[in-house]
């Protein structure tokens, strides 16, 4: 059933048992448009519901600062994990683990795959028009390394940044990798608003949430102020408290395919 243990793997061929596995369940939620689809839970980053957290900022909650961008984003990529499942039982994300892949991989990257339309190479977002913005009924694009001036982040960074002891230090500097990758992707992925309908935004913050495991592994929580452990990060009905095990969620990181010293 949605929920039980499952294991993240590293993106990569698009034929992979897993790879096939998460694309079946992603051209099922992205085919319809209700509340357990693709487009629900996209929108619930940036357009149309704005909950997502980024650099202690949340546009629902200008009066609040919280270093809920790890928690939150863990609590996201759960959400989607379940809505997968919710059509193949043992459906689970895959990393993109850019300090190895200087390209979007295969899975992400292939505009069809056995003849067949990709899911994770683009997603028709579905918006309707507000009174500040207009409707949005458009394939997500990406513009891959056009920026000159970003690159994507280095194993020596990685490992690094896993030596840092502090929960705070260690946030806002992997928050900071975290950025240079959207900027890399480019297109939608470089737009708050509409990030979380690129597919290959879940991949890059499985790679995120993968980091953070792996601090943990090593620092336990650290010094993550004790406040922090009891706010419900909006719209899930979840604590940070509640999503500091990732055992307790439902999934690992598969060891077998971890090159960063734990």
């Amino acid at each position: 059933m949605a929920g039980s243990m499952v294991y993240r793997t590293r993106a990569g061929s698009a034929t992979g048992a897993n790879t096939v596995l998460l694309m079946s369940a992603m051209e099922k939620i992205q085919s319809r448009l209700d509340n357990n689809s693709f487009n629900w839970v996209a929108g619930l980053h940036g357009r149309p519901d704005w909950y997502c957290w980024h650099h202690q900022r949340n546009p629902r909650f200008p009066d609040t600062r919280a270093q809920l961008f790890l928690p939150w984003h863990r609590a996201y990529l759960h959400q989607l994990e379940l809505t997968l499942q919710d059509s193949e039982e043992n459906a689970a994300l895959t990393y993109w683990d850019w300090t190895r892949d200087d390209e979007i991989p295969e899975s992400h990257s292939r505009q069809n795959v056995d003849s067949k339309p990709n899911p994770l190479y683009r997603y028709r977002m579905r918006l309707a028009a507000t009174a500040m913005q207009s409707a949005v009924n458009r394939y997500t694009v990406r513009r891959s390394g056009m920026d000159n001036f970003v690159r994507l982040p280095t194993r020596d960074e990685v490992v690094r940044l896993l030596e840092e002891q502090d929960w705070s230090r260690f946030s806002d500097a992997l928050q900071g990798l975290h950025d240079d990758v959207h900027v890399w992707v480019g297109g939608d992925m470089g737009n708050p608003a509409f990030a979380g309908f690129d597919p290959v935004f879940y991949a890059h913050h499985c790679m995120i949430d993968r980091v953070w495991f792996l601090w943990q592994q090593r620092h336990g929580n650290g010094n993550i102020p004790p406040s922090l452990l009891d706010m419900k990060m909006e719209p899930f009905a979840l604590t940070v408290r509640d999503v500091m095990d990732v055992q307790s969620l439902g999934y690992e990181y598969a060891a077998t395919a971890t090159p960063l010293p734990v």
